[in-house]
């Protein structure tokens, strides 16, 4: 398997329009650390998803990473 990129998830979110580069780069980081978003990005590439699964799991997944990151917020 190839070795994947590091990230450099600050610089990435600093490209996004939004007024909090520091809680986006936190989202991207754990998007990209998600199981599920792993596993979607390679059924996308292998194309084994049709649009309507593709967003169905995209908005689960998104669904997740924000109860996630309430919890955390939470605590």
């Amino acid at each position: 398997m190839q070795e994947q990129p590091e990230i450099d998830f600050a610089a990435a979110a600093a490209s996004l329009p939004t007024d909090d580069p520091e809680r986006a780069a936190d989202g991207l980081k754990a998007l990209m650390q998600n199981p599920a978003f792993r596993r979607l990005v390679q059924q996308v590439q292998s194309g084994e998803l049709g649009d309507d699964e593709l967003r169905d799991e995209a908005t689960a997944i998104a669904h997740d990473l924000a109860a996630r990151q309430e919890l955390r917020r939470d605590e």
